[in-house]
């Protein structure tokens, strides 16, 4: 697996943004947002994939879970220290396993870590 800084790494779809106060925070690439599954597995190969689009509420569902997920992760990141990563399976044999921050997968479900204060 990559040696990368966890703190460096951005969700798919995403990148780091500088703010005016300094602080960093990851916000949607610009352009349409798109399904976030098709961004997180692109079709691969010779013969790439052809999947079904999702209903658009399933896509607006998948949209809203991100961004909640992005938010517990930067709450992650500002309260815990994991430096490591592991592999996110994907929907399937056929796409590649994404190598990802322990703290992305930490934070897949539920409310996350709590701030200290």
């Amino acid at each position: 697996m990559e040696h990368r800084n966890v703190r460096d790494w951005a969700p798919p779809g995403w990148h780091w943004e500088v703010l005016p106060s300094g602080a960093r925070s990851l916000v949607r690439n610009p352009g349409p947002v798109v399904d976030p599954e098709l961004v997180w597995w692109p079709a691969r190969g010779p013969r790439p994939v052809q999947r079904e689009p999702a209903p658009l509420e399933v896509v607006r569902r998948r949209i809203r879970e991100e961004d909640e997920h992005v938010r517990r992760y930067l709450v992650a990141l500002e309260v815990m220290t994991y430096r490591s990563w592991q592999y996110l399976p994907g929907p399937s044999a056929i796409f590649d396993p994404q190598p990802v921050p322990y703290l992305w997968v930490f934070t897949t479900r539920g409310p996350g870590p709590r701030p200290h204060h």
